[in-house]
């Protein structure tokens, strides 16, 4: 386990309460604060959940899942949470408004040592830099939903961050068990979103044009692709497809610049999703839940998530 030992989770929406079960699974103590009472309660009941399922799993034993929830803190104050952490997760919203303010208050009542990390999915750290005295202490660490499953995490150092807190930040990580990567450069949407909105710009036009329903276009996707992706990267992925002499090399002198040239003529560039737009894909998102509610379709993916994390990992 690395140097780190106690956890604060600012916020425990959806990402907060994730890592709050990530962090309590894995032996941290964890305080874990939202503004509101019922954000609390709701977060923790969150977690609890996880936990179950978790256990039903058999991912964690009962007696891992009591410890889990012995190793939790519910504080109604930023000040508490913080005091005498060594990492603080903040996941409220992604907005510079309301991040900085918080911000300003976790560096003034955390320890001059702890690292500060936001789960933001965009924005830039260096900007959050700018309201902190522990400049070099602070960074982005941006999970996957759900973060007690899915391993990517996306660090994002800003310009005063120093090499120790990015280490560090790396081996906390690694020993959560997740995948950390480094994004040298804050683009919006870093590495994962930017991938994710392009080829979502893309389904989204096939649907629009007639080309395929909502539900055939993620088949498409899930039952092709999707199954490398898994475990394997696109780059990876088409070195193989250029075979064991030319590998990538071969793959571009051959159909990247000739086939995905003509495609890549072809593809969107739009930048906003009209309301035409949106009730189309309402309407087949709807179709291809068949009755389905909420509650099922997200057990249904965390049940295969589980399948396929212990297939793969």
């Amino acid at each position: 386990m690395s140097e780190i030992r106690k956890v604060a989770v600012i916020g425990t929406g959806v990402i907060g309460a994730g890592w709050v079960t990530l962090f309590a699974v894995k032996g941290y103590n964890v305080n874990a604060y939202s503004r509101k009472a019922e954000t609390r309660e709701r977060g923790f009941k969150t977690v609890q959940s996880n936990l179950d399922f978790l256990h039903s799993k058999e991912i964690i034993s009962e007696n891992e899942k009591k410890l889990s929830l012995e190793r939790i803190n519910v504080v109604t104050t930023i000040p508490d949470a913080v005091k005498d952490a060594d990492f603080v997760a903040e996941t409220t919203a992604d907005s510079y408004d309301i991040k900085k303010p918080i911000f300003r208050e976790i560096d003034k009542h955390s320890p001059t040592d702890a690292i500060l990390s936001s789960s933001s999915s965009g924005l830039d750290p260096s900007e959050l830099q700018q309201v902190v005295v522990k400049k070099d202490k602070c960074l982005i660490a941006h999970p996957w939903n759900p973060p007690h499953l899915i391993p990517l995490v996306e660090i994002v150092p800003g310009r005063q961050t120093s090499e120790e807190t990015i280490s560090k930040t790396m081996k906390l990580m690694e020993d959560l068990g997740k995948i950390p990567v480094i994004v040298n450069k804050a683009v919006p949407g870093y590495i994962g979103n930017r991938l994710a909105a392009a080829l979502w710009r893309e389904a989204i036009d096939m649907v629009v044009k007639g080309v395929a329903s909502v539900e055939d276009v993620d088949r498409a996707l899930y039952a092709g692709p999707g199954i490398r992706w898994a475990f394997m990267g696109q780059h990876l992925i088409y070195h193989l497809g250029g075979g064991e002499i030319g590998g990538i090399g071969h793959f571009i002198d051959g159909i990247g610049n000739t086939t995905f040239q003509s495609i890549w003529k072809e593809l969107a560039t739009w930048d906003t999703i009209t309301d035409s737009m949106k009730e189309k894909l309402i309407v087949g998102v709807k179709e291809e839940m068949k009755e389905k509610s909420f509650k099922e379709v997200a057990k249904y993916r965390d049940d295969k998530l589980v399948e396929l994390l212990k297939t793969i990992y």
